[in-house]
């Protein structure tokens, strides 16, 4: 989204890059994130950052901004900019329960929000954190009892880390691949450590997600796989989100924005799912 020639998770002179996956990664004279955020897009991209710490208060243009946990990921965040006619908060991709490897997120009020939607839709319902550790730990109990070694499908960045930490916690070894091994290093200059690292790990964790490209039996850990442990909001996590936020005005992106926004507005919101590439006018309500 660009508001007024500032990028949000979009490209521009100046931009907010909220996390550090690919799908958020930014251009811009000056790109601004969380260091967390910095040192992890440097592993794949380059660019001029400027590092802000959350909770305190910055420019960003000609707005007053601050940034917020968004829970998500490590370093992951939430903006407030001050307009001139109101508060407006975006978030992307978040998460209302705690993880392991990430910080808690937070959720300021404001006149305005733009929510991500990925999992907006009720049938999107997923256990807590802590339910879906223990269903973790028992599926890797229950292969290893079989004498076989466990296979975990994860995203290499996030949630990689979240799996490493959680087998960590419980007491298991883990195989990783480097690319993910990078990507914990980083985690590691922040305090989020791991110990269980080791080429004979009892399990193994994999890059790659879709079943059609998965080079041996394995279990996918993700909101669309078998082992729903996921560092986005299901929807129910979403609902809670815009409830403590109680915007004016909500704008859904991002997955099933089009059905969380009708959602919204048949709970009372003024509510409209917007684009990415959309370019925002506050003053004149235009979109």
């Amino acid at each position: 989204m660009i508001l007024e020639n500032v990028g949000l998770d979009s490209s521009a002179t100046l931009a907010f890059q909220s996390h550090a996956h690919a799908d958020h990664f930014v251009s811009g004279r000056i790109i601004f994130s969380t260091r967390p955020t910095k040192f992890l897009s440097h592993l794949r991209k380059g660019g001029f950052y400027r590092e802000v710490k959350f909770g305190k208060r910055f420019y960003l243009g000609d707005f007053k901004a601050k940034l917020y946990p968004a829970g998500h990921m490590l370093g992951s965040a939430g903006i407030k900019l001050w307009l001139e006619n109101g508060t407006l908060f975006y978030t992307g991709d978040t998460k209302w329960f705690k993880l392991r490897t990430a910080e808690k997120s937070r959720f300021p009020g404001a006149d305005f929000l733009i929510v991500e939607a990925t999992f907006g839709v009720p049938g999107f319902s997923f256990p807590a954190p802590r339910e879906a550790e223990k269903r973790l730990v028992g599926l890797v109990e229950e292969a290893l009892d079989r004498g076989k070694r466990p296979v975990l499908y994860v995203n290499r960045m996030g949630k990689a880390q979240e799996v490493m930490k959680i087998l960590d916690l419980h007491g298991y070894t883990v195989r990783v691949p480097g690319e993910v091994l990078k990507v914990a290093r980083v985690y590691s200059k922040f305090g989020v450590s791991f110990k269980n690292v080791s080429p004979e790990g009892d399990v193994v964790l994999a890059s790659g997600m879709e079943r059609s490209s998965l080079p041996e039996p394995g279990v996918r850990v993700s909101g669309f796989g078998e082992l729903k442990l996921s560092n986005h909001a299901d929807f129910w996590e979403l609902i809670r989100i815009v409830e403590r936020v109680n915007p004016e005005r909500v704008f859904t992106v991002y997955g099933f924005s089009r059905e969380f926004a009708r959602t919204l507005n048949g709970l009372g919101y003024d509510a409209q799912a917007i684009s990415r590439d959309s370019v925002l006018n506050f003053s004149g309500r235009e979109f």
